[in-house]
């Protein structure tokens, strides 16, 4: 838990949008063979934005080798982890495997974009790896037949042995192996390896695809955070640049650059599923504007103490007011939490801010009350991509 001071006056954010106008033919239920995919964008990102053939010839190309696929968000930090694991578990563990890598990333949540995609897959530097970006979850709802109850697919990691007979034809094979991050309901406990469980997972299913490591044992945990902190601050010095070179590309004042532009996706605020968080002036000084946030990942709803916060430092005094009740649809995995709650937490009024992610549910205090409308909370997090509901607890 940390206490920040930020200004008082936010600028505005403008989105950076970068669109890729690819002419991609029409979409085919027929594999075919061939060694290059048809269509590749001059930076080396694939578009999927109309059909699949691209992924599917390469996919098929590539049958007498073990492939991977990871099908991954640009602005979700857990997604961005799993990217990092596939490189460093995968790429660099087995720098010689005789293998093909498949890297999608997926327009899921509200700053997905091909910008984003393109940013992040300065991740990889290895010819083994093709990327693409699917605007559409084309990939995504593919690859959930036959694996999940619901599309799309996503933060999920499938690994296939060399096999001739594994092709795409109508819909991708079974994979030899998969695991996730996120927790699909009515899929097997065991396939969710989240955090460092993933890094220990890919590189065991390369080794039981029968490639030797060059490392005796998994990166290190510290040895994942530091590639995530060094792909964080490449990221941020890229989105400093835009600005710089076209003042029209003004960032949002941001908690240290992160929490105030809503940017948690990337940072250690991140991948809680129960979150609180809580505003609060700070002595005399207008611009001492101070917050406090903290999370769980207790799936049993064991309340989160916010006077217990509170406590932890003498500055910040008791929170009452009045309660207003949200039922929130779009949340679609732990780092969703973060983000709505960062959406209200600094407009005029609000308090304490604190979201359940497996409730589908935001409490929102307020003083004084009626100082700001159930209407008013509601747009902020239309705006950070989520939807919301007053909910009538009579």
């Amino acid at each position: 838990m940390l206490i920040h001071r930020v200004p008082n006056v936010l600028l505005g954010l403008i989105a950076i949008w970068l669109t890729a106008t690819l002419g991609c033919g029409s979409s085919t239920r027929v594999a075919t063979l061939s060694d290059e995919p048809a269509i590749r964008d001059d930076g080396g990102m694939i578009s999927l934005e109309n059909s699949l053939q691209p992924l599917i010839e390469r996919f098929n190309a590539d049958r007498d080798k073990p492939r991977v696929v990871a099908i991954v968000s640009a602005t979700c930090g857990a997604c961005v982890a799993g990217a990092i694991a596939v490189n460093e578990s995968v790429l660099k563990a087995y720098p010689s495997a005789d293998i093909s890598v498949f890297i999608v990333w997926i327009d899921i949540l509200a700053r997905d974009d091909y910008a984003a995609a393109q940013r992040m897959a300065g991740i990889f530097n290895d010819p083994r790896v093709r990327q693409f970006h699917d605007p559409n979850r084309l990939v995504g709802d593919a690859f959930a037949k036959g694996l999940l109850d619901q599309p799309p697919a996503w933060d999920i990691y499938l690994l296939y042995a060399a096999s001739p007979q594994q092709l795409w034809i109508d819909d991708p094979p079974k994979p030899t192996d998969w695991m996730h991050q996120i927790g699909f309901r009515d899929v097997d406990p065991a396939r969710r390896r989240g955090g460092h469980d993933l890094v220990v997972g890919l590189y065991d299913a390369m080794s039981d695809l029968g490639f030797d490591p060059v490392i005796e044992s998994p990166p290190s945990e510290q040895k994942i955070a530091a590639a995530v902190r060094a792909t964080n601050a490449l990221v941020n010095s890229a989105l400093r640049e835009a600005s710089a070179s076209n003042p029209a590309l003004a960032m949002l004042v941001q908690c240290d650059r992160c929490a105030k532009a809503g940017f948690v996706g990337q940072c250690s605020l991140a991948g809680y599923r129960h979150i609180v968080a809580i505003t609060q002036q700070i002595g005399d000084d207008p611009a001492a504007l101070g917050f406090l946030i903290a999370g769980t990942n207790n799936p049993d709803g064991t309340p989160l103490g916010s006077d217990t916060m509170i406590g932890s430092d003498p500055r910040l005094g008791p929170i009452s007011g009045e309660v207003i009740l949200l039922d929130v649809e779009g949340m679609r995995c732990p780092d969703c939490p973060s983000k709505l709650a960062i959406s209200m937490l600094f407009l005029p009024g609000v308090k304490r801010v604190t979201v359940d992610f497996d409730a589908r549910e935001a409490r929102v205090t307020i003083d004084p009350p009626n100082s700001i409308s159930p209407e008013t909370l509601i747009a902020a997090i239309e705006q950070s991509g989520f939807s919301a509901t007053l909910r009538n607890e009579n």
